[in-house]
């Protein structure tokens, strides 16, 4: 099977790149820019999927069988900080995707990957399925549902191989610091050093979350490629939710 990782050079990307890769998959990577080689990509290219017609001369002259777009803005303050790039991107370059299957490769399968924030703020005890309602709370989410329904939408409408995942928050080696986990770890790591006072600030510890290590989440894409059923959502999530307050706990224990 030859996929098409649409962001590969992002924290997620890459290792999704090396699962697929290790699986026995062809994997091609597109992004804005590379800044380091992804060597378990057979290629890459660069591509502004803002851009829709160069996003539809790729797939017309290099048709993938599966697609899987993980091109977006990721971080919430970017989110809110440019609010019109974000629809551009997360909005506007997802449906130039869909419309790049449709038209220049129809028989390539599509996974769109959006965000368990569609869903909205829920307490531990709610139960949350595919079948939830959708109420979104932020630009990022908003942007999100938005590219998570018109996945669906193709499906439904036009018999698009196309599927959506809703993973929650995961983490893992070489995420970037603006996330809190990282962003815990490298401070305590410059408090150990000496490099950077004594004190940690922090906001609210306690809140809770799930967090799921980044090698199951793409190990869950790949699975969904491969036996997901066209047309629907499936939740990712680890299921075990931590507060902040144990988080670092944790990360200050090690």
């Amino acid at each position: 099977m030859r996929v098409l990782i649409t962001g590969a050079n992002g924290f997620v990307g890459r290792y999704l790149a090396s699962e697929l890769s290790t699986h026995g998959m062809d994997v091609e990577g597109v992004d804005l820019a590379f800044d380091a080689p992804v060597p378990e990509a057979r290629s890459t290219a660069m591509l502004d999927i803002r851009d829709a017609g160069a996003v539809s001369r790729h797939f017309r002259e290099n048709p993938p069988d599966a697609c899987v777009h993980l091109a977006a803005i990721a971080f919430v303050p970017d989110a809110d900080r440019d609010p019109s790039r974000l629809l551009a991107i997360n909005v506007g370059g997802t449906m130039n995707v869909i419309n790049a299957v449709m038209d220049d490769a129809p028989c390539c399968r599509l996974l769109t990957v959006s965000t368990s924030q569609v869903y909205g703020p829920a307490s531990d005890e709610q139960s949350l399925d595919e079948t939830t309602a959708l109420r979104p709370g932020s630009a990022y989410a908003i942007s999100k549902a938005a590219a998570d329904a018109a996945t669906l939408g193709a499906a439904f409408a036009h018999g698009v191989n196309a599927l959506t995942v809703r993973p929650a928050n995961h983490t893992g080696p070489g995420q970037p610091s603006s996330f809190v986990v990282p962003a815990f770890a490298a401070r305590l790591a410059a408090l150990k050093g000496g490099r950077d006072g004594t004190k940690l600030l922090v906001g609210n510890l306690d809140s809770r979350r799930a967090f799921t290590d980044v090698r199951d989440v793409v190990r869950a894409y790949r699975l969904l490629l491969e036996k997901g059923e066209a047309g629907q959502a499936y939740n990712l999530c680890s299921g075990a939710h931590l507060s902040m307050s144990d988080l670092l706990d944790r990360l200050a224990s090690l």
